[in-house]
């Protein structure tokens, strides 16, 4: 019996080794979002569940918690509105509906509200008309610009590089530096964008940068491409023909690994590196 329950422990141990790690990843319901929201309101539970049983009504207190909640998924800005690649991974449509992304962009196009809560909630309230059904999936947190800085730094500072490799990045000299694709590999897969396991996560990057591209059928098509013209090089090789060759120009990464230079460099920053920074200096 004892040599079955350490069989059994090792199997289960196996196969979460197996399984993608959380690394800096976030994923969350619609409705733990909106049970978050509600606490950082001071919304009893009891209250939270009418709301959510009612579908939503609307009261001033609801609008509030929707605007919360699609800021808490990082599917809202006031001045843009809805992240629309963010927000609709929380709906299914219905399998013979085939124009509900038109009616609710018209839906989101008739708003007319007079404040940030209402115009919010009317949104997410044309997702829920028009758009499909609300799932209780978790679903994957886009990161926030700063947090995409801290996971840049982070990065960084796990690679652990020499001074005159930052002093490169931080000029943004990055074409043929060797150290690049160790540094590529540990943010992406730290990120949720890449795992030795399952591979590329277009999906993630997608709701990250809401660029069609991402999940057109011809990038997927490169990916498969290049991992067969590389099915005999190293994973780390074939990750960086990859990202070269079909997802580099997509995705703004030197952009964050120059400015977390410059801070990993700190006050000598000013005298190593040229006034090519991305967003000044």
């Amino acid at each position: 019996m004892k040599g079955l329950a350490i069989i059994l422990v090792l199997a289960v141990y196996s196969s979460k080794a197996l399984a993608d790690l959380p690394h800096y990843t976030t994923y969350k319901s619609f409705q733990t979002a909106f049970y978050e929201c509600a606490e950082y309101y001071r919304v009893p539970n009891c209250t939270v569940r009418r709301y959510i049983e009612q579908s939503y009504p609307p009261e001033e207190e609801v609008k509030k918690l929707i605007r919360c909640t699609l800021i808490n998924l990082g599917s809202w800005d006031d001045e843009t509105g809805v992240h629309e690649q963010v927000l609709k991974n929380y709906f299914v449509p219905r399998p013979d509906d085939t124009c509900y992304e038109k009616r609710t962009r018209e839906c989101l196009a008739s708003i007319v509200y007079d404040n940030d809560y209402t115009r919010a909630y009317e949104s997410f309230k044309c997702y829920l008309r028009y758009y499909g059904e609300l799932i209780s999936d978790d679903e994957f947190v886009p990161y926030e610009q700063l947090e995409l800085q801290q996971l840049a730094l982070t990065s960084l500072t796990i690679a652990h590089l020499p001074l005159e490799v930052l002093i490169q990045y931080c000029k943004g000299e990055f074409e043929g530096e060797k150290n690049f694709p160790d540094l590529l590999y540990i943010f992406l897969v730290r990120g949720g964008f890449y795992s030795s396991q399952s591979g590329w996560n277009l999906a993630n990057l997608y709701t990250q940068l809401g660029y069609d591209i991402l999940l057109d059928p011809a990038t997927q098509q490169c990916l498969d491409d290049v991992a067969k013209e590389k099915c005999n090089a190293d994973e780390l090789t074939r990750l960086f023909e990859q990202w070269q060759r079909c997802i580099g120009p997509y995705v703004p990464l030197q952009q964050y690994i120059q400015i977390a230079a410059k801070q990993l460099l700190g006050d000598q920053a000013n005298c190593l590196c040229n006034t090519n920074l991305y967003n000044g200096n």
